[in-house]
């Protein structure tokens, strides 16, 4: 009996303690943090996140791949009030976006984009997570209103780890630690698309971390850290020791030349139809492809080369030969040189005389130095100075009188010229070259002159003609670059050497242009004006104000010439 009362009382017991328990669960729990306050400021050239929250957390950030972004992890922490994605849009910072995660209740996260990738750097003091990063707008400010210098921007393809190569591959994301190096390939092999062969000497565990770095570059850094080579035969790539793949290239070199010393040496001969015989042996010389037992020799007058070597050999050089034995093109050259000449001359003359008799023993009138007697009475001229009128050229007026009481008589007679003339000379000249051979057009005289020395008196010729001098080149693309020399040397009778011979005035223009094939090139600038005046008079009397042009004569020229010239080039097909 008294046990049955233990026993109660025991039950009894345990039911209060778990009523009680229940009590204490239901009761209010502890509330947990939300985030009061998120802020963007700019301090002293550095942006900083401020993220505030009514009571202490702890967190975790998030450097995903897109460097720009990153999220924040609050633990223990609610959004509060911040739902809504928030902009700012200034300082590097584009906007907040809050992370709604109904698995994680008593979280919160936050997305954070940049403008630019920065590198952000947490702090936590007093409930409020600082992530600071240095402000891009303020330093492209301060770049621009800073020194001149420019920062130089990495191109693709710069600063490779070995050498200049450029890397193509998809960019590919590595971190292992202590892992077999064959999982490393086998994973490059899934990624790249190629298969790979990896020897059985290559052994070694892997760590390296590697990221966004493509996968052809990761795998040279991979080999050279390793001491290790790939071959490629289509889209198998081998990997193995770099002194095995070195070995291997010897063996099959030393097989190389061990087959090509046991070969039988094969001579044959092969006929060259427009490249130049020398020029084919030459270049096979140089290329270096001959073996060290092979032999080669020209013959110009069948225009044939001779080769001996073995016969496996032969068929690279029928191939090369018939690449470099193909028709030289040819252009051929159209001319048109156009010479324009102007001529202009005005000229006015006078010639008068005067005869008085004041007394029978005085006369006074002109003298009988040879000179032209007056028109008119027949006396001398007092002034002979006309303009040089002929037949078919210019005119002359003149005027006389005699008087009937004291001998008297008087001659005037007006001379004048004027002459304009316009020529043009055309000749249409047409020559055919091959390329990179000069065409050269030459019109015009030869004069001739003496020469003497100890062989006696011997009679030379100068060129003064034009000439026109054209060297084509025609370009892959089907262009032509010609080097162009045009010259125009004309004889000056004006001025003469001592034995009569005239002077060579020289008129020359070389330049280099490329043109299209058909097109027309214009040259032109070689241009000469002669323009003169040539006065004839009477001292002093043809300098009276208003009188002297009965004392003087008076003669203009003026006289241009312009040489033009057209060319056009046109490929023969």
């Amino acid at each position: 009996m008294r046990i049955r009362k233990v026993f109660l009382s025991f039950i009894f017991l345990l039911f209060c303690s778990s009523m009680a328990y229940d009590v204490r669960s239901e009761g209010p729990q502890a509330k947990s943090s939300e985030i009061s306050a998120v802020e963007v400021r700019d301090n002293n050239g550095r942006t900083e996140i401020k993220i505030s929250s009514d009571a202490p957390f702890t967190y975790n950030l998030f450097k995903v791949s897109d460097p720009y972004q990153v999220v924040v992890e609050l633990q223990n922490t609610g959004l509060g009030e911040f739902r809504d994605k928030i902009t700012f849009d200034r300082a590097g910072v584009s906007e907040i976006i809050p992370i709604i995660d109904e698995s994680s209740a008593n979280s919160s996260k936050l997305k954070i984009a940049f403008t630019v990738p920065v590198d952000v750097e947490p702090s936590y003091k007093d409930k409020t997570l600082i992530l600071a990063f240095m402000n891009p707008e303020r330093e492209t400010g301060n770049a621009a209103a800073g020194t001149d210098e420019t920062p130089r921007v990495s191109q693709p393809g710069e600063n490779k780890l070995f050498g200049s190569k450029e890397y193509v591959g998809e960019k590919i994301n590595i971190d292992f630690q202590d892992a077999e190096l064959s999982h490393v390939f086998r994973l490059i092999a899934d990624i790249s698309g190629y298969n790979f062969v990896v020897s059985p000497d290559v052994k070694g565990k892997f760590s390296m971390k590697l990221l966004d770095v493509p996968w052809d570059q990761a795998l040279d850094v991979i080999l050279r850290n390793y001491g290790l080579s790939k071959t490629m035969e289509g889209n198998i790539i081998r990997i193995a020791p770099t002194s095995v793949i070195a070995k291997e290239e010897e063996e099959i070199a030393q097989a190389k030349e061990s087959q090509e010393k046991s070969g039988d040496l094969i001579t044959r001969i092969y006929s060259v139809n427009y490249a130049n015989v020398e020029d084919i042996k030459k270049s096979i010389e140089t290329a270096k492809i001959l073996t060290k037992r092979g032999f080669i020799s020209a013959d110009t007058r069948t225009s044939s080369v001779i080769i001996k070597d073995v016969e496996k050999m032969h068929t690279e050089y029928e191939h090369l030969i018939k690449s470099l034995d193909i028709p030289t093109p040819q252009v051929s050259i159209d001319a048109r040189i156009v010479e324009v000449n102007s001529n202009y001359s005005k000229e006015l003359g006078i010639q008068w005389g005067a005869l008085v008799k004041p007394t029978p023993q005085t006369i006074i009138g002109g003298t009988t130095l040879p000179g032209k007697n007056g028109f008119f009475s027949g006396n001398p001229l007092l002034v002979n100075l006309p303009a040089a009128v002929s037949q078919g050229s210019g005119g002359s007026i003149g005027i006389g009188y005699i008087g009937a009481g004291v001998l008297r008589a008087l001659d005037i007679q007006l001379s004048a010229l004027e002459a304009a003339g316009k020529g043009k000379i055309i000749s249409n000249p047409r020559v055919m070259t091959m390329d990179h051979q000069k065409a050269k057009i030459l019109q015009g005289k030869k004069i001739p002159y003496e020469t003497f020395s100890q062989d006696g008196t011997q009679t030379a010729f100068v060129d003064a003609a034009i000439e026109l001098t054209v060297t084509p080149h025609i370009t892959p693309e089907g262009t032509i670059l010609m080097n162009i020399e045009t010259k125009k040397n004309e004889a000056d009778f004006s001025q003469r050497s001592f034995n009569g011979v005239p002077t060579i005035n020289i008129n020359e223009v070389t330049t280099q242009v490329l043109i299209v094939d058909g097109d027309t090139l214009a040259l032109a600038g070689i241009y000469k004006t002669t323009s003169s005046r040539d006065t004839s008079g009477v001292p002093g009397l043809s300098k009276i104000f208003g009188l002297g042009w009965l004392f003087k004569t008076e003669k203009d020229v003026d006289d241009s010439t312009e040489l033009m010239v057209f060319i056009t080039p046109r490929i023969v097909k």
